[in-house]
């Protein structure tokens, strides 16, 4: 079965003796990039660059020491198999801290769409002295 093939200690796994590695990964990769948008998320982490860079490091990272170091696997007979669900396991990661982070954010939500909503009704009279500065404004 597959999962006895991805389980086995230094099967040494190459595209003839494990053609599935390759979805595996895949999958492999969406889930850790679930659990570690989960992660950010309830943590409430909000310094982006550090939790994206770390997130792709886990999910790019992560499969491939496994794969290299606990099975062993020939990984230059597969194709695409060194990134392959990368960019799908940081898509999860991305969409599930950003829904969690706006849940756990919701009042300051709210007081932005009202900030937006207020900056788009303005009264005529206020769209007549912008209309003049901005004449003013061009004709330096």
């Amino acid at each position: 079965s597959v999962l006895k093939k991805a389980c086995k200690f230094g099967s040494k796994p190459d595209e003839s003796t494990f053609p599935e590695l390759v979805p595996l990964v895949t999958w492999l990769r969406l889930i850790i990039g679930a659990i570690y948008g989960v992660s950010l998320g309830i943590r409430n982490e909000n310094r982006g660059l550090v939790g994206l860079t770390l997130g792709l490091n886990v999910i790019a990272f992560g499969p491939m020491l496994y794969f290299n170091g606990f099975l062993m696997a020939k990984v230059d007979s597969y194709k695409n198999f060194r990134f392959v669900g990368v960019v799908n396991g940081l898509a999860i990661m991305l969409l599930i801290w950003i829904t969690f982070f706006t849940w756990a954010h919701s009042e300051e939500e709210i007081s932005l769409q009202k900030v937006l909503s207020d900056a788009m009704i303005s009264s005529p009279e206020d769209a007549d002295l912008t209309e003049e500065t901005t004449i003013a404004a061009d004709e330096f």
